[in-house]
């Protein structure tokens, strides 16, 4: 306990005081942060510009220890053609992927990164699939902290040539996000060293790292801010499950300060080929083994999401659901977002607008409803999708004199 925030058991809610915890002693739980929200209500407003404009509702106790690469204030903007063409008039996309290293997880490495060099951290240790590891890498650079890195065994070159370029320790996995016995042992084996090691452990997990994953909240307050009120829907890509369940809980927060009159639904877009969260939600279960997975989406493909539950758990509460997007749809949107809306995303984020376009095909999002997608990476992440777009575009080599005759 402190004097800002506590934590707590989200399953059995015994109130903890180690700050370092990451699973409930008593239970084994997922671990929450909890702030005086009937003080906040009252007495706080934001102020300032970017992620830190919601200081009092991060866990990081001294403004002092703040790392910031200027993340947050990224822009809400209209579906434009894209909305008009799938007959949305409230579309928007918050397009979280203009951030400093290209993705949503500066939000989280900003905040790991602060409370690491709050806790006197000498190092740091996390798994990644491309984007949480360049984050990681470049915020830990920023505060003077080495760390390790985990990835996947076929993670897309272009994101580890961004994480190279910061000079963490790097290790590749065989079979991680592909087997979810491999998903699982590294997860935990990263979460042994660090407790052996005494170093910040900083998978983008809430089940690991529940303080850093609150840095994600401020994307849906800025949301709420930018259009004024909650959403009726929103679209999150999931792969661990922590985006999605932190989000809501970042709802619930802005209701409970008395900032928005209602809550949003929230909705799971997943690959077809690596869906367990949907597969789960459907179901009626909390978590389910599956197959290893067979989705191509970079970023999404995760067997055994820690997450999972959480994420699942939202999708209920919320009232939402849960989609499988074919990859083939999710590419094709891809090219819809450039094409119609100039936004250049990897499939990763592209995910949340197909889904949108599927639900509006099936009838289970209205046309006038306010849908937000997440666009949580940039489209240079993944160049291999970049390629497949643009396989057919012929250049034609013309000389300088024919150029007024065009």
């Amino acid at each position: 306990m402190n004097d800002k925030f506590s934590l707590r058991c989200l399953d059995c809610q015994t109130t903890l005081a180690d700050a370092a915890i990451t699973a409930c002693p008593a239970c084994g739980g997922p671990i929450e942060v909890v702030y005086d929200l009937d003080h906040l209500r009252t007495s706080w407003e934001p102020t300032g510009r970017g992620l830190w404009r919601y200081f009092d509702l991060l866990p990081v106790k001294s403004r002092d220890s703040r790392v910031t690469l200027g993340e947050g204030d990224t822009p809400l903007l209209p579906g434009g053609r894209l909305g008009q063409q799938l007959g949305l008039s409230g579309l928007h996309f918050k397009v979280d992927c203009i951030s400093p290293t290209g993705s949503y997880k500066d939000r989280i490495a900003a905040v790991s990164m602060s409370r690491a060099r709050e806790t006197g951290k000498t190092a740091w240790a996390a798994t990644s699939s491309g984007n949480a590891g360049a984050s990681l890498s470049a915020y830990g650079a920023a505060a003077g902290l080495p760390g390790a890195l985990f990835v996947l065994e076929k993670a897309p070159r272009a994101k580890i040539a961004q994480i190279m370029t910061y000079r963490p320790r790097l290790y590749a996995v065989r079979g991680l996000g592909f087997e979810p016995a491999v998903d699982v042992m590294t997860l935990d084996g990263v979460r042994d060293l660090c407790e052996r090691r005494g170093w910040m452990l900083m998978i983008t997990a809430r089940r690991y790292n529940p303080v850093g994953m609150e840095g994600v909240k401020t994307l849906a307050f800025e949301t709420c801010e930018q259009l004024g009120r909650a959403p009726d829907v929103v679209y999150v890509p999931v792969g661990g499950g922590g985006l999605l369940s932190i989000l809501w809980k970042a709802y619930q927060e802005w209701y409970a300060l008395g900032r928005i009159d209602r809550l949003p639904r929230m909705v799971a877009a997943q690959g077809m080929g690596c869906s367990p969260v949907v597969d789960w939600w459907q179901a009626g279960r909390d978590d389910n083994p599956i197959a290893p997975c067979h989705g191509s989406i970079s970023g999404l493909q995760l067997a055994a999401p820690p997450d999972g539950r959480l994420a699942v758990r939202a999708l209920r509460e919320s009232g939402g659901w849960g989609v499988a997007v074919p990859d083939e749809n999710t590419y094709r949107v891809q090219g819809d977002l450039a094409q119609t809306a100039g936004l250049f995303v990897e499939p990763a984020a592209a995910i949340t607008a197909a889904a949108a376009a599927l639900d509006r095909a099936e009838g289970r999002l209205r046309g006038d409803e306010t849908a937000v997608c997440i666009l949580t990476g940039l489209g240079f992440k993944v160049m291999d999708a970049v390629n497949r777009l643009t396989a057919d575009v012929e250049i034609p080599l013309i000389e300088a004199e024919a150029i007024a005759g065009l």
